[in-house]
C-alpha cells in the first residue's frame, strides 16, 4: 500500500532506531517481598514494524518468580501528543501492560500500569540508550506503603554476529 510509505517518521521515531536489532540481556530483579534477587541472563529481537511506525520487541527471559518468560511488546511515537506509547505482553500476565512516556534529552520516563496480582500497579520505567550497542530499561513500582521501590533493571548489550 503506496500510502502507508507517505507519513514520514519523526524525531521521536528516529531516536528509536538505536534499538533495532538482537540484543543479550542481564536482568536483575529485586524481590523483597520473597526476601531475594534473581539474576539470569535472556535474548532480545528489535524490529520496525508496519512501516517503521512500531518497534515490536520479542523477549526470552526471566520473571519475577524466577521462571522463563516469553514477552511481545510494542512502543511508538505519537508525535501529535509528543510523547512513547507502548503496550507489553508475557506469558506472566493475562492482561497487558499500557505504558507512555516522554524524552527528556538522555532518556524516555515512562509511567503505566501492568497487571498485578488482585489488579493493576502503576510503574515508572526509565530507559536510558547509552550508545549504539548498550541501552539499559530500570522499572520501579509503588510498594505497599505507597513507596516506589526498584523492581528491575534490564541491560540490554549488542549480540555478537554469528
Amino acid at each position: 500500500d503506496p500510502s502507508i510509505s507517505e507519513v514520514p517518521r519523526s524525531e521521536g521515531h528516529r531516536r528509536l532506531d538505536a534499538l533495532v536489532g538482537l540484543w543479550d540481556t542481564h536482568t536483575e530483579l529485586h524481590l523483597e517481598a520473597l526476601g531475594r534477587a534473581v539474576e539470569a541472563d535472556g535474548s532480545v529481537e528489535k524490529t520496525w514494524t508496519l512501516g517503521g511506525r512500531f518497534l515490536r520487541e520479542d523477549l526470552a527471559g526471566v520473571g519475577e518468580d524466577g521462571e522463563p518468560l516469553l514477552g511481545l511488546g510494542f512502543l511508538g511515537y505519537d508525535p501529535d501528543e509528543g510523547r512513547y506509547q507502548g503496550v507489553w505482553l508475557s506469558t506472566g500476565a493475562l492482561g497487558m501492560g499500557i505504558h507512555h512516556g516522554r524524552w527528556d534529552g538522555q532518556s524516555i520516563l515512562f509511567e503505566g500500569e501492568e497487571p498485578a496480582p488482585g489488579g493493576r500497579r502503576r510503574f515508572r520505567a526509565t530507559l536510558t540508550i547509552e550508545g549504539p550497542d548498550r541501552h539499559v530499561l530500570a522499572q520501579s513500582f509503588r510498594d505497599l506503603r505507597g513507596v516506589w521501590a526498584p523492581a528491575f533493571r534490564i541491560t540490554y548489550t549488542r549480540a555478537e554476529p554469528g
